[in-house]
């Protein structure tokens, strides 16, 4: 397995989310308008073969990232803590990442996990009601930084000035490199042009949207291509 790089100032993936029975979809993972495919178990469920599934997309050359996302913060996860655990125990080797939120009492367990592993562990945040103050996003970033691989912090954008709340994330030094986005119609619409001023990730659907107002990976790989020549390079070299 290729180890994923994602590396502060580097260009930024766009990552597809995978959020319904569409297994299907991934059968021809390696052309799929994507960087890395976001496998979110909690909504696909876990008494199948995801794992097998898993290895598979990996083994087309394509990233995984595992999501689990507690019902807390916008999943469907509503099991025992030690049960998600176990789950991300049995996948940390046969897949390149893994998401766990800030607020999750296993956020610590399960980045070093993935560290020990040689893999990534993404420590998130979502509000869906608001974007709080720049001050306060800043203090989430500072505490998630201080023990994961990527810090992502997810809001409600419901005007532009909610924008320029989460628009200084994106110039500070920080330790780790870091995802900022926004959710809603307008913060979606802004989802490119965070990835090119420094957001490491943008996330797209790749079967229907996982979050208010996610746009498809693919719409997100085409503002991309158009609006960083880097970018479309890297693509063109992958897919010949």
């Amino acid at each position: 397995m290729k180890k994923l790089q994602i590396v502060r100032g580097g260009l930024p993936l766009v990552a597809g989310t995978l959020s319904s029975a569409r297994w299907d979809l991934l059968g021809n993972a390696s052309e799929l308008p994507c960087d890395i495919v976001e496998i979110r178990l909690d909504e696909l469920g876990w008494d199948g073969d995801w794992l097998e599934r898993c290895q598979a997309v990996e083994a087309s050359g394509l990233p995984v990232l595992l999501t689990i996302r507690h019902r807390a913060e916008g999943g469907k996860w509503s099991g025992p803590e030690e049960q998600r655990l176990d789950l991300y125990r049995q996948a940390i080797n046969h897949v390149s990442a893994v998401d766990v939120e800030l607020r999750s009492g296993l956020g610590r367990t399960v980045v070093e996990l993935a560290r020990n592993s040689g893999k990534c562990g993404i420590v998130s945040y979502h509000d869906f009601v608001r974007t709080p103050p720049t001050a306060e996003l800043r203090a989430v970033m500072m505490e998630a930084q201080e023990f994961a691989s990527v810090a992502k912090i997810a809001t409600m954008v419901q005007h532009e000035t909610d924008l320029e709340l989460l628009r200084p994330l994106l110039g500070g030094e920080w330790k780790v490199p870091v995802c900022v986005m926004g959710m809603g119609a307008v913060g979606a619409a802004a989802r490119v042009d965070f990835a090119v001023a420094g957001s490491c990730l943008s996330y797209g659907y790749v079967d229907q949207p996982a979050a208010p107002g996610q746009p498809s990976a693919a719409e997100l790989v085409r503002g991309l291509q158009a609006a960083l020549p880097a970018y479309r390079r890297r693509r063109t070299n992958r897919l010949e």
